[in-house]
């Protein structure tokens, strides 16, 4: 027997179970456990546990623990002082049990966030609840699983009253405190009226993807020119469709101009001459390429303790610091090069290369290339070594200004920019490193701190 011999109903509840409880993410690794192999008795273990969390309160979860201890001494004898407590704790139960499923939350509620959030900028979700009894919704409380150790509250409601038929509106704030691509789980509105026993509650929703962006900002000084920042075209620059000449702004007046750039009204306002500025509107491209080359050289005394370390989970990996910095500034580049009518067309992380067509109109946002960079991780296959090299740099040299990002200053690093200059590619390279090399190093060579990227402000490039 197969399992498309299966009826579809039962494969499908299969599925579902496999799935697991989508209100509740797996925690401490296991997430990363089932990636390899999904163990059927894990994800029973796993529902159980998820249902025991939606149903008992933390007090209801003690008395599972106090109430026996009680019968078992009220069983002993009649005259037992222990037989008050346990009715008393008995009927307290109860009465809590019948009460809330009286007035359990009949609920509609929608919520709605960013696909994309920036790391480290606070960001709100917005709930619409509408409640469809006549009764009040008493004690209910938001998403309670809605928080990651990289994603915390940071404002919003804890509890509150939705009057009977009503309709609410209100608003969670929240901080990405790392990039990478998360799941929203199912929300979940929950009530423990009236004595915080059992748990009533509704699920709404379903499991979202959230994508934070690296940190990233406007770079002031990416192109110095006079003191002042102004677009080049690139290596490779294409007209954009349409009027070759738009108009940029106006200016007064200077010796030589033509007088059929008068702007008439501007001159009589002014009561001075001023002369209409025409540019050509160009699509230049870019590549971006990031080192992300990091030589496995962590030790064993380094490796038993992130074992036993109990700040961080031994599934997961110690954040490099210097890597991050290049990430962001990776991130500022592109952000800087769009706002500046550059398309990046190329983004290549260590030996993983990712290209974005253009219909010839410049982007007004970078949307793909921080995707990519929000999943960007460390390698130890050295992309600018061997052939590795000479790839990265045929695919690099199709576009026009390459934009290098590195972590080191080596044989390689050197290398891969002689390769690009020998081709007459127009090159900006950054290192980023806590101190300068040794040695001779290229003039147009930008060296940059991790720490004063991670900082924030006006980047000394």
């Amino acid at each position: 027997m197969t399992i498309r011999d299966i009826p579809y109903a039962i494969r499908d509840l299969w599925l579902r179970f496999l799935d697991g409880p989508q209100w509740l993410r797996e925690s401490h690794g296991l997430d990363r456990v089932f990636r390899y192999y999904c163990s059927p008795s894990l994800k029973l273990l796993f529902w159980a546990m998820a249902w025991y969390e939606r149903l008992f309160s933390r007090p209801m979860r003690l008395l599972f623990i106090v109430i026996p201890i009680f019968a078992f001494f009220a069983s002993l004898t009649l005259n037992s002082p222990a037989i008050p407590f346990f009715l008393f704790l008995a009927v307290l139960v109860a009465v809590d049990l019948v009460i809330g499923f009286v007035f359990r939350p009949r609920l509609r509620i929608e919520r709605s966030f960013p696909p994309r959030v920036k790391c480290g900028v606070p960001f709100a979700v917005s709930y619409r609840i509408r409640n469809r009894r006549r009764i009040p919704a008493a004690d209910l409380l938001l998403d309670p699983n809605i928080e990651l150790p990289e994603l915390r509250r940071i404002d919003g409601f804890e509890y509150q009253d939705v009057p009977g038929g009503a309709e609410v509106d209100c608003t969670m704030e929240l901080k990405p405190l790392r990039r990478g691509v998360y799941s929203i789980v199912q929300g979940i509105a929950e009530s423990s009226f009236p004595f915080n026993l059992f748990k009533h509650s509704v699920a709404f929703g379903r499991k979202e993807p959230l994508i934070v962006h690296p940190t990233s900002r406007r770079l002031r000084n990416l192109f110095p020119r006079e003191g002042g920042v102004l677009p080049r075209l690139s290596a490779r620059s294409v007209p954009r469709p349409g009027e070759s000449m738009d108009f940029y702004g106006c200016r007064t007046y200077r010796p030589g101009d033509s007088p059929r750039k008068i702007h008439w009204r501007a001159t009589a306002r002014c009561r001075i001459p001023i002369i209409k500025e025409y540019q050509q509107e160009h699509v230049s491209h870019a590549a971006l390429v990031l080192d992300a080359y990091v030589p496995p050289t962590r030790s064993a005394a380094d490796a038993l303790r992130v074992m036993f370390s109990l700040s961080i989970s031994l599934l997961r990996a110690r954040t490099n610091a210097q890597f991050e910095a290049a990430v962001s500034l990776a991130a500022s580049v592109a952000d800087t090069l769009t706002s500046m009518a550059y398309h990046v067309d190329m983004l290549a992380v260590g030996d993983r290369v990712s290209r974005f067509p253009s219909g010839g109109e410049p982007d007004h946002d970078c949307d793909p290339v921080l995707d990519e960079l929000a999943t960007a991780s460390t390698t130890a296959r050295d992309a600018l070594n061997g052939d590795g090299m000479e790839r990265l740099a045929v695919e690099a040299l199709e576009s026009g200004t390459v934009f290098a990002i590195l972590l080191r200053w080596d044989r390689s690093a050197r290398a891969f920019l002689e390769r690009l200059r020998g081709c007459g590619s127009a090159i900006v390279p950054v290192l980023v490193s806590d101190k300068v090399p040794a040695g001779e190093l290229p003039d147009d060579l930008r060296v940059v701190t991790p720490e004063s990227i991670l900082a924030g402000g006006d980047l000394p490039l």
